[in-house]
């Protein structure tokens, strides 16, 4: 199986459990129609007007509730389900969470955290988040922004070893197109984390400036679209992936994972489409990178 090359000696790697012989998740058997293109509304958005609740009330989500399987052993629930970020806010920005402006592309991590929530329905595990405090598990969210309104969107801040009943988990919204860029701030020795808007058009040449203009900042890692985007077969559609950043205490450190993932059915009119794992693409199903603050990446391999 293919590996994808991150300066130098990284490269992401599937875990065991994720490898394409791992159990699929159960789906309907109905036939999959597949869109020709995945509607321009979803692209690498993953909250929109339509689908959000009441007066911005937070939305009850359908299906049976698993966070608990997803947080305490996040690797093996990936490997045998279908994670579905799109639509992550169930209703409005949820109250207390600061997000990044075009002109101000950071938040400080503790005012990024939210309550996360994953509910298995229609084959499909469907993140969601509400605000701190509330039913979930506690996690830092890393916001997106357009490509029209900019290119960079992250949370700064973020510890190298998280203390106990510190968030463990970074959750973004889906990926066709954008990548996810793992950053040590050598002034404070911590992490920091952005979403790339549509990395994929010229993202190595903006990343370049945007470190430049941030001098402390050094690359260790990274989920882009050479990493999960791959032709189906199927029209113009390649497969898009979900990523999410977890912390593992027992190895003291942070793992950026990216599964990737092909549209079902669904998308249309704000709704939330349903994924089901690839099915003729050769590329490992889950990636897997360990984020190391000591072994910066070489720009000149990042593609």
């Amino acid at each position: 199986m293919k590996g994808f090359k991150i300066g130098g000696s990284k490269s992401f790697s599937p875990p065991s459990v994720g490898k394409p012989d791992a159990p699929r998740p159960s789906s309907p058997t109905s036939p999959v129609t597949k869109p020709t293109t995945r509607p321009n509304s979803f692209k690498d958005a993953f909250d929109t007007q339509s689908a959000r609740g009441v007066s911005g009330k937070p939305t009850q989500q359908p299906g049976k509730d698993v966070t608990p399987a997803f947080t305490s052993n996040p690797l093996n629930f990936t490997g045998h389900n279908v994670l579905n970020a799109y639509n992550m806010f169930p209703g409005s920005s949820p109250q207390g969470v600061a997000l990044p402006t075009p002109s101000k592309p950071f938040v400080p991590a503790n005012q990024s955290v939210v309550s996360l929530n994953v509910h298995q329905h229609q084959g499909n595990a469907n993140l969601s988040v509400t605000p701190p405090g509330g039913p979930g598990a506690q996690a830092h969210y890393l916001h997106y922004l357009s490509s029209g309104a900019g290119r960079f969107a992250g949370i700064e801040g973020v510890p190298l070893r998280p203390r106990p009943g510190d968030p463990s988990m970074i959750v973004t919204g889906p990926l066709n197109g954008c990548a996810v860029h793992a950053l040590h701030n050598t002034s404070n020795n911590t992490l920091s984390f952005v979403h790339h808007a549509d990395f994929s058009k010229n993202g190595v040449a903006e990343l370049k400036n945007f470190l430049a203009e941030n001098p402390s900042l050094r690359l260790v890692g990274g989920f882009k679209p050479s990493d999960y985007s791959h032709a189906t077969g199927v029209g113009r559609i390649e497969t898009g992936a979900t990523p999410f950043i977890h912390y593992n205490a027992h190895q003291g450190q942070w793992t950026m994972v990216g599964q990737l993932n092909d549209w079902k059915n669904g998308g249309g009119s704000g709704s939330r489409p349903e994924l089901i794992r690839p099915q003729t693409v050769s590329a490992p199903w889950i990636h897997t990178l360990p984020i190391d603050p000591h072994q910066p990446v070489d720009l000149s391999t990042y593609r």
